[in-house]
Parts: structure tokens; C-alpha cells; sequence
């Protein structure tokens, strides 16, 4: 059973100044990447801070260090909300709470594969592309001011996000399972593919009317026929297009791009 102290508690922060030193290491916990353990070594430096704050025993020193020194891996910018529940276990353990043998290891294995799967799709697979592509559309129009402030906007914002994540998993502990029900995940996957895919979309259209030497209502047709393919890509993938029609989808625009931009004359 559930110890009661250990569920989410809306009183329950973290010290300033322990959430400020964990929050620093935690910017580089893939620093000590390695093939066999991955971010282990990354994560038992987070949780030092914490320890450092409990009555210097070299026993349980040590077990700390061996318990967290297992393989581990999940997406660095949704680790805290793993990192700040750990801190509230261990801190609640030291205060005498009869937690079932294996639980820090068993949420440290199970939060760490899903935030790393939901990293993945929302992170890696949306939001990297549409900013990638966002900044591409920008610099073919010169706009190098919405180039630096969208850079800029992502920094501060994943900033702030790993900070609050930090301290919202502190305040969650066990009940973090809550946050992951919450339907707003999936529905945040979903767009963040739509708006990528409408951003390839526009940048594939602008580059053919930018590059292409013909006359110009051909490049206009070229920039509305990137405009469709933004547009249609999110609902060909809605109907689950199968991979070797998209992988066709993706060679004809290859092709064409190949010539767009082959010098005139060869």
C-alpha cells in the first residue's frame, strides 16, 4: 500500500536553495552520457545535492550511490518532473516512511521509459522540426530578428520548463501518474506533428518560388503547391498513409527540389 505522505501534497516544495543546486546539475545530465548506463552517472549527480543535506553516514553513502548508479534514460527536458519526485521519496524515506522494497527503482525505471517515449514524440519528432523548419521559412524571408527571438524564446522556455517540472514532481511523488493521464499530451503530439509538417510544407513552396528561374506565375504555383503539401502532409498521416506511400511522396519532392535547384545548363 501506498504510503500516504509520498501522494501529492499542494504544501509540500522543495527548499530554495536545494531546488536551486539540483535544478543547475540537472542542466547537465547527459554531461557523463555513456553506451552501457546512459545518463545513470547524470542522475546520481542531481540527486547528490539532497544527500549532502542528510546526517554523514558512509553506509548509506554508499547504498545511495549504488542505488541510483543502475542504467538509466529519459528525455533531458522532462527528466525533472522524475528527478524532483526521487528527492521527495528519499526525503520521505529518511523521515521513517515504509516504502515497498524496489519502489524508488521501480518509479526511477517506469517514469524514466515514459518520459523518454513522450519526449520523443512531442520533443524530438515535434517541436525540434517545427522550430527547425519555423527558422528555415524565417531566413528565406531575412528575418534574422524572429530568428534570434524565436532561439531565444526556446531557451527561456525550456528553462522554465525543467524549473517548474522540478518542483511540480516534488509536490506530485507518487501521484505523478496523475500528470501523465492528463489527455492534453496526446492531443500537444498531435498538433506539434501538424504544425511541423505544415511548416515543411511552406518552406519546401517559398524555396522552389525562390530558386526557380521561370516565369513567375510558375513560382507562384510552385509556392502554393508547398502551401497544399503543408496542408495535406497532417491529413495524409491522419489516415494513416501507409510509409512506403509517403516514402514515394518524399522522392517526388526530392526529384523535384534536385532540379529547382540543378544550374541552368547542365
Amino acid at each position: 500500500m501506498m504510503p500516504k505522505s509520498c501522494g501529492r501534497d499542494p504544501q509540500k516544495k522543495m527548499k530554495w536553495l536545494l531546488r536551486l543546486r539540483v535544478f543547475l546539475r540537472t542542466l547537465a545530465l547527459q554531461a557523463s552520457w555513456n553506451s552501457q548506463r546512459m545518463q545513470n552517472l547524470g542522475l546520481l549527480s542531481c540527486l547528490l545535492p539532497f544527500r549532502r543535506t542528510q546526517p554523514r553516514d558512509i553506509t548509506q553513502d554508499r547504498l545511495f550511490c549504488r542505488r541510483y548508479y543502475e542504467f538509466f534514460n529519459t528525455n533531458p527536458y522532462f527528466a525533472n518532473y522524475l528527478i524532483g519526485g526521487l528527492i521527495r521519496l528519499e526525503e520521505e524515506k529518511s523521515k521513517g516512511a515504509e516504502l515497498p522494497p524496489g519502489m524508488t527503482a521501480t518509479y526511477r525505471d517506469s517514469l524514466g521509459r515514459t518520459f523518454a517515449s513522450l519526449g520523443d514524440q512531442l520533443i524530438w519528432m515535434g517541436l525540434r522540426p517545427a522550430l527547425i523548419m519555423a527558422i528555415c521559412l524565417m531566413g528565406l524571408h531575412g528575418w534574422e530578428g524572429g530568428i534570434l527571438l524565436t532561439v531565444a524564446v526556446f531557451a527561456l522556455g525550456q528553462l522554465w520548463l525543467r524549473w517548474w517540472a522540478l518542483g511540480r514532481g516534488y509536490e506530485l511523488g507518487l501521484d505523478i501518474l496523475q500528470l501523465l493521464r492528463s489527455p492534453h499530451w496526446h492531443r500537444a503530439i498531435i498538433w506539434m506533428g501538424r504544425i511541423a509538417m505544415l511548416l515543411t510544407g511552406l518552406v519546401a513552396g517559398f524555396f522552389l518560388a525562390r530558386v526557380s528561374t521561370v516565369h513567375l506565375a510558375t513560382g507562384k504555383s510552385l509556392l502554393w503547391a508547398g502551401v497544399a503539401l503543408g496542408l495535406g502532409l497532417p491529413l495524409l498521416v491522419r489516415k494513416r498513409l501507409p510509409g512506403e506511400g509517403l516514402m514515394v511522396l518524399a522522392l517526388g519532392l526530392s526529384l523535384v527540389l534536385s532540379f529547382a535547384i540543378w544550374p541552368a545548363g547542365h
